[in-house]
């Protein structure tokens, strides 16, 4: 401008803030934008399948293309997400509603959908013994920082309380 050249910056500063900022990541475009800007990374259960019609394949494709081209300051930090539903708290309504949620929802899990090849990885159900030995054979867990629940949509806020009281139980020392 006529006044000289300007730095955009985001006011107030931040101290740290940049070390701290994370990108949603679903397609090796997207990882490798996050990654070269020294943004961490967020997968969760949505993916494109652009190399492989394997969820998890293409999760850990995402995951060594983010590493490879790893541009931030520090070490690169991944989180991942998972649809999880614990059982252990519910009644069985609510056991049989959790159980019919996931398999309306595992045909989506086969194959890529539509257009653009969406992946999803399938909804995690059962009780808490069970979850933590699916979650520990999940291939991708062992490369992240962070395991980020994810939430289904348009659930009562007494299923979202149950879920979230029976995840902490997960995660207790």
């Amino acid at each position: 401008s006529a006044a000289g050249s300007h730095r955009p910056r985001l006011r107030p500063y931040a101290p740290g803030l940049r070390q701290r900022l994370w990108y949603g990541a679903g397609s090796l475009r997207s990882v490798r934008w996050a990654a070269e800007n020294g943004l961490h990374l967020l997968v969760g259960n949505i993916n494109t399948a652009e190399e492989a019609d394997d969820f998890l394949a293409v999760q850990a494709r995402h995951v060594a293309t983010f590493r490879a081209h790893w541009r931030g300051t520090g070490a690169p930090r991944i989180a991942v997400g998972r649809v999880i539903l614990p059982t252990d708290g519910a009644d069985a309504a609510t056991r049989e509603h959790y159980r019919a949620f996931a398999a309306g929802r595992h045909a989506r899990t086969l194959a890529p959908q539509g257009e653009r090849r969406t992946l999803f990885a399938p909804d995690l159900v059962g009780p808490a013994a069970e979850l933590v030995e699916r979650l520990r054979a999940d291939p991708i867990l062992p490369f992240a920082d962070t395991l980020r629940v994810e939430l289904p949509y348009n659930f009562a806020a007494d299923d979202y309380r149950q879920i979230l009281a029976d995840v902490a139980t997960l995660v207790a020392p």
